[in-house]
């Protein structure tokens, strides 16, 4: 009998009659400060030890309803719970001066992981903005809008798993935005491994507003330009809000950067012996190479000096170090600054808008219906685009064998937005919900909404034939030297490239019921209860350009290939009990059941439980206990097979012949050309993980409060992509129990691995008749796996303070800071936990003091990340010369090197922190309009000075720095009641 299936199916039946029950709902109203509340009361609204503060000096406590705050769905009196959970309200945001929401949440303390930047090479998701909280990875949070879960992004976050895109969340409809960053899959399921962010957006909103903000980069480009209205009406027994927003913020290219435009803006440190003795080697602009001789054949004179200074005539010179020699390569047209066109952050061009509306009916339900729509225009470049002869061919005017590169030029190809690639998006939500009463006691609610997101990435693209034609010949076998050497038009340019189109679309339905109120009278006060069933459907569906595709394929991708389509169901049960034990002492336990289609795994059961325990009125001692899990992501799961070739080992065969520690190439162990497929797979399980938290929140005195909180989360059974080396090295392991080296392995393969991973590989016949094991490999499939782990734990504090005064108006303080004391990581179940805190920001700060009086206020931000590590960590300091030695004692075991059996050090250098300060200040001229002036980075840091040791672009220490630099703004706001 299968026990541990016994157990969960008792669980859900548990869970389901639970529901049955005639018990009520979730709410998803808010706790928020009143519309067009000054500064003060928008931030007492986040106080969450307010009311306990006032006790203590002897007031009555301010009653406030009860409400649904993150991290549970039991309504509460008390803003702070078991688990830590930080606000950051509309006006907030505004005034520490974000341009969008996604601004303001990468400067949250607990967002410490990093992510793939704008500058990033092979992006696979240029107008996405995910985030990375508690050094999880971005799918591993969870987003929410108004309580609901949002629809994946399409496209696959660096080509594998799936996320959400928090760029397309307009500020003009955004109420506040509260963040739980702890485990809480018990209570929403899949995604919650990291925490929750849950988007409050404005509901039963009274007038119109209307905001119009310009602004620039004090160093030049970055103009945005954002404009809204956002209004509401109401009457007895209806309300309705809505909001319209357009927001255009211009691409930022390197040109306007001068400091990182070009090959030669790489700091002196990082330079190599060739770059100090024979200079910096531009990248091709255009060239000539003779294949026979290794030669660049020289360009006609004046051929390079066309083009409005994008190329010069350069002399290729390469250095041998060990024997000092320098070898002539001829010339070429080299270019000046290779990535001025390069976006170091990408533009986009956005239009958004939201309706919401509820009606309550005379039987006592309520009835609501909201519809948002967003589109998206972004724009992102690297390269300009360019013509190949893709490899050698024989030019029979010239008699020679030629290898040819040019690249073109802004002038060439009709402005550089034409080399742009364009992500035109578009994404809608639907839904609508009925809720009630059970009673007198219990609430219900029930929802059912829609979600779709399209994206149709254009990228510009040349035509092989067209381009082979007008360059060579229709036999393709002469050079046009005129066309090749001089600048081409814009519409010669047109006749031969077009552009392609990547097609991709994700959608989710679901439907919720979710049921709350008091159970009944214990002998501490009420029961709280609140229970939820889910279902949904979700999808998505990658259509690459089909003329990029295949040997008679029309064009190149320069856009990355992304080939997967899939969809699956997903049911869920959950309850959830607040339980008081004493006047001063509450319990909360949740349990829930989630079923997920077209994996492996059979179902996942995750629970949490916590305590508050309040021995004084401004005490709150608090604690979590949670577990957690994530489903695999649709596209690990439905990936498409794409192929490739190379070289393998086969260490099966190595080991078959008794050749344990010889298993090389040379040994004849050698692979050659192994059809390699990468391609998902249902046989994963889902990632599974723990967390605890446990503080303190301590109202001081009154408007003083501070709280602290230790987290920890782990992470087991963590996918990630395996690839081809790994997969042999699996399948030698479980077929003969030994390793190439001889060496003991850590951690072996479990059998359902060993199953997989020999199912991975294809062997022909054996030759020798000795039976199939020892055939030939001939494909070779990788992908995703279950083989990862990883462990997190740091410290959260915060400060908050309100001083009101009747001379010098009202002042109002915020501190939170967030220290990474741990993180632990291994890629294979084969290896021990490494250490990688050094890898990442340890710590993170964030700050503002607000002021206002009257018809003026003034708020000053101020965030630290901490340092990150040179790309030059843990390796070695160069000789004089540039040359870095690469063994662990940083010992030069080059014979033939000068520096031979010399020594430099191990560089430890880290670069930061990064300190970014905003200010703010606003005017109300009349009891309807306000000014507002915003500066944002007013030191204009950016990095200037970049990693000493880093050699690539864009040089700077980009995942904690910012090129933008210093940004100025200026807002009108005009109220309408």
């Amino acid at each position: 009998m299968n026990h541990s299936n016994l157990r969960r199916s008792a669980l859900a039946c548990a869970l389901l009659s639970v529901l049955c029950a005639p018990v009520a709902a979730q709410a998803q109203s808010a706790a928020a400060a009143p519309d067009g509340a000054g500064a003060g009361q928008a931030d007492a609204a986040q106080a969450g030890g307010a009311d306990a503060a006032q006790a203590s000096a002897g007031r009555k406590p301010t009653e406030i309803d009860k409400v649904t705050v993150t991290g549970s769905r039991i309504k509460r009196a008390e803003i702070e719970g078991p688990a830590p959970v930080f606000t950051i309200t509309a006006a907030q945001i505004e005034k520490e001066g974000f341009n969008t929401v996604y601004d303001a949440l990468t400067t949250l303390t607990e967002a410490m992981g990093t992510v793939e930047s704008d500058i990033a090479w092979g992006q696979h998701t240029v107008n996405a903005s995910p985030l990375n909280l508690r050094n999880m990875g971005p799918g591993r949070s969870l987003l929410l809008i108004n309580g609901r879960r949002v629809v994946d992004y399409p496209l696959p976050y660096q080509g594998k798993s799936n996320f959400a895109n928090y760029n397309n969340i307009p500020t003009a409809i955004v109420e506040r935005i509260e963040v739980l960053a702890s485990g809480a899959s018990a209570i929403y399921g899949s995604d919650a491994v990291a925490g929750v962010i849950n988007v409050i957006l404005k509901k039963e909103y009274q007038g119109d507003q209307v905001k119009v903000r310009g602004g620039t980069s004090t160093r030049g480009g970055r103009d945005a330009l954002d404009l809204s209205w956002a209004g509401g009406r109401s009457g007895d027994n209806w309300s309705v809000t809505y909001a319209l927003q357009y927001f255009k913020r211009e691409a930022l290219p390197a040109g306007q950067r001068e400091f990182m435009d070009s090959d030669f803006d790489a700091p002196p440190l990082s330079l190599n012996p060739q770059d100090r003795a024979v200079g910096i080697l531009p990248s091709v602009g255009i060239r000539m190479l003779n294949a026979g001789t290794g030669q660049r054949l020289m360009p006609p004179a004046g051929a390079c000096d066309q083009y409005s200074g994008e190329f010069f005539l350069q002399n290729r010179r390469t250095f041998n170090r060990n024997t000092g020699a320098i070898t002539d390569t001829g010339w070429q047209c080299g270019q000046s600054a290779v990535f001025q066109h390069w976006t170091l952050r990408n533009g986009s061009e956005d239009r958004s808008g939201y309706l919401y509306g509820n009606y309550d009916f005379d039987n006592g339900m309520k009835g609501w219906a909201s519809v948002g729509v967003w589109s998206s225009r972004g724009e992102n470049m690297t390269f300009m685009p360019g013509w190949s002869s893709n490899g050698t061919y024989h030019d029979v005017g010239l008699n020679a064998d030629l290898d040819l590169a040019k690249n073109f030029t802004p002038q060439e190809i009709g402005g550089a937005k034409n080399g742009q690639t364009r992500s035109d998006e578009l994404s809608w939500d639907v839904a609508v919900g009925l809720s009630g009463k059970f009673g007198e006691r219990f609430d219900w609610d029930f929802s059912v909404g829609r979600a779709e997101y399209r994206v149709d990435e254009k990228f510009p693209a040349i035509l092989i034939a067209e381009g082979d034609r007008f360059f060579l010949g229709p036999n393709r076998d002469r050079l046009d030297q005129n066309r090749f050497w001089n600048p081409i038009s814009p519409q010669d340019y047109a006749s031969i490239s077009t552009r392609g189109k990547n097609h991709a679309q994700s959608w989710l339905s679901s439907a919720n019921f979710i049921v709350s109120g008091d159970l009944f009278e214990g002998w501490a006060g009420p029961i709280g209860f609140a229970g939820q069933l889910e279902a949904a459907k979700q999808g998505y569906r990658l259509a690459p350009d089909a003329n990029t595709l295949g040997d008679d394929r029309l064009y190149d991708q320069t856009a990355n290939l992304d080939r997967g389509s899939g969809s699956r169901n997903h049911y869920a049960a959950g309850v959830e009990f607040k339980i008081p034990l004493h006047r001063t002492l509450t319990a909360s336990v949740a349990g829930r059941y989630d079923k997920y289609d077209a994996v492996s795994g059979d179902a996942a059961t995750t629970y949490n439980a916590g305590l508050e325990w309040r021995p004084f009125s401004n005490l709150l001692l608090r604690g979590t206990y949670a577990t957690s899990f994530r489903a695999p992501d649709m596209h690990f799961v439905y990936a498409t097979p794409s192929t490739s070739v190379a070289d393998q080992t086969d260490y099966l065969g190595c080991l078959s012949a008794g050749q344990q520690g010889n298993c090389t190439w040379d040994a004849g162990f050698k692979v050659e050309d192994a059809q390699i497929a990468r391609e998902g797979t249902p046989d994963l399980k889902y990632e599974t993980g723990k967390s605890w938290t446990v503080g303190f929140v301590w109202d001081i005195a009154d408007g003083l409060s501070v709280s602290t909180d230790y987290w920890r989360i782990e992470l087991e059974d963590e996918i990630d992509d395996i690839g081809a080396n790994d997969v042999l090295l699996d399948e030698a392991y479980c077929l003969t129990g030994k390793t190439p080296t001889g060496e003991p392995r850590i951690g072996a393969p479990s059998a359902d691995r060993c199953r997989l991973q020999i199912g991975r590989v294809t062997r022909g016949p054996d030759p020798d008749g000795a039976g199939p094991l020892l055939g030939a490999v001939t494909d070779i499939r990788t992908g995703p796996i279950n083989r990862a782990a990883r462990n997190v734990e740091g410290l959260d504090a915060s400060l908050k303070y309100r001083l009101n005064t009747q001379r010098w108006g009202d002042f109002s303080f915020g501190l939170n800071y967030t220290n990474l004391l741990k993180l632990e990581t291994r890629t294979d179940t084969s290896e021990q936990m490494q250490d990688k805190r050094t890898d990442e920001p340890r710590s993170k700060f964030r700050g503002s003091v607000n002021w206002q009086k009257e018809r003026w206020n003034a708020t000053v931000y101020a965030d630290r990340v901490g340092s990150v590590p040179s790309v030059r960590f843990r390796g070695c300091r160069s000789f004089a010369d540039g040359y870095a030695p690469n063994s662990d004692n940083c010992v030069d075991t080059d014979p033939a090197s000068p520096t031979f059996g010399q020594q430099t050090q191990k560089y430890w250098g880290r670069v930061g922190p990064a300190i970014t300060w905003n200010v703010s200040a606003g005017y109300r001229i009349t009891d309807n309009a306000k000014v507002n002036v915003y500066v944002s980075n007013l030191f204009d840091e950016v990095n200037e000075d970049k990693d000493p040791y880093k050699r690539d672009f864009a040089f700077i220490a980009d995942r904690i720095f910012s090129p933008v630099g210093r940004e100025i703004a200026v807002e009108y706001v005009l109220d309408f009641k």
